[in-house]
């Protein structure tokens, strides 16, 4: 898969292990984009060829999310946005606009600041679900307090695979706690889209972004259950509306109601071809993604918690993630180091309050990961040396 990525082959120094941040960019992805940009650039709200063209691509986009996750009715369904942050912000926002009352919001410890966030500001009672040793959120805390609390509204949301340990998380429990306990379920899946095929049928919201599936930038969806379809757009704008008249306006009785303003066609346009590939692909993508995470498991000493998929992360005795970083940098390797958007739970993790995470796609190899770790010793056993060399420190 990897000769799919024309990166590697224009930058053959380049050790490139932030995948979890952001992804390598598949071949159709970037003609596409300038086929659009050369080509094609129109609005779909247009009878003229081009714009017909962009509207076909901006369905079958949806189309072919939909067959993908195995999703039915995709276009009531599935909302274009500019990324994961926004799809869990307009998610909270749509809460708040059902629920006028106290809102309970049951959310992991280990959830990246984009879902954290919106909910801190929706709501005073935030309760943090605990990892247990081995990296899995402690849904049986959850349901004890969940079944005991009178709140108007209560929030479960959690990440579908965290973005600093790497495990995957208990969705169809989740999922029945919801259903059991009448709750609202938000899923960030920025980790788990295009590594792990997961169910995600029956959730009220489910995010991610499209540049960390080999895809564009500046894109990601929103995917709700349709009774969300029933609330006004967080966002309304001219997109949103099928009518607007001096006294009223109708909304597009889609998920297009939650899309607002010029959609990013430039990204959009590039969707049908990169999910051809991931459908035909995703079995294999899944299977290197596995080997990749037990083979990273059995190279790093020092890991948080053994990952199930796309990561791994750990502290070192020696060095701090930026001395890490940094001096891989200088042989041009690239890994992701300090807090890594997960602050409450790193600080916990570390006294340095810093983890360091190397990150895989489906075309980083076996050797990289390796050359990665050998050169992470290295340094950890310089940084070693040198604490041991110096003098002592007057007091």
């Amino acid at each position: 898969m990897r000769d799919r990525f024309p990166f590697f082959s224009s930058n053959t120094d380049i050790t490139y292990l932030d995948s979890a941040a952001t992804s390598q960019t598949l071949d159709t992805v970037i003609n596409d984009s300038a086929d659009f940009l050369l080509n094609r650039k129109s609005n779909r709200h247009t009878n003229h060829n081009m714009g017909v063209w962009v509207n076909d691509q901006y369905h079958s986009a949806k189309d072919k999310i939909g067959q993908w996750l195995n999703i039915a009715d995709p276009a009531s369904r599935i909302a274009f946005n500019s990324g994961a942050s926004q799809g869990l912000y307009d998610a909270v926002q749509l809460i708040k606009q059902r629920y006028t009352g106290h809102i309970s919001v049951y959310v992991g410890i280990d959830s990246h600041h984009s879902l954290l966030l919106p909910l801190r500001a929706a709501s005073n009672d935030i309760k943090y679900i605990n990892v247990r040793n081995n990296g899995i959120l402690d849904l049986d805390a959850v349901e004890e307090a969940i079944k005991e609390d009178s709140a108007t509204c209560k929030v479960i949301a959690i990440n579908s695979v965290g973005n600093v340990l790497g495990t995957k998380q208990d969705l169809d429990r989740v999922r029945d706690l919801c259903k059991k306990y009448d709750a609202i379920s938000i899923i960030d899946a920025c980790q788990s889209m295009g590594k792990i095929k997961h169910n995600y049928d029956g959730f009220d919201f489910v995010a991610w972004s499209w540049h960390k599936i080999y895809g564009p930038t500046g894109l990601g969806c929103l995917l709700l259950d349709k009774k969300w379809l029933w609330y006004n757009p967080v966002h309304p704008g001219g997109s949103s509306a099928s009518m607007v008249s001096l006294k009223d306006v109708t909304y597009h009785d889609t998920a297009a109601r939650f899309e607002s303003g010029t959609h990013n066609f430039q990204a959009i346009c590039t969707l049908p071809n990169l999910l051809d590939w991931l459908i035909e692909n995703q079995e294999d993508i899944t299977a290197h993604d596995e080997m990749l995470a037990e083979y990273a498991n059995e190279l790093c000493k020092t890991k948080v918690v053994p990952s199930h998929t796309g990561l791994v992360s750990f502290a070192s005795q020696y060095s701090t993630s930026d001395d890490i970083s940094t001096m891989l940098g200088t042989d041009s390797i690239c890994v992701r180091g300090g807090n890594l958007c997960a602050e409450p739970l790193v600080a916990g993790i570390t006294n340095k309050n810093n983890l360091v995470r190397v990150s895989w796609g489906a075309y980083t190899t076996k050797e990289e990961i390796k050359f990665v770790f050998d050169k992470i010793k290295e340094i950890d056993e310089r940084t070693e040396d040198w604490g041991n060399t110096l003098p002592p420190q007057s007091t």
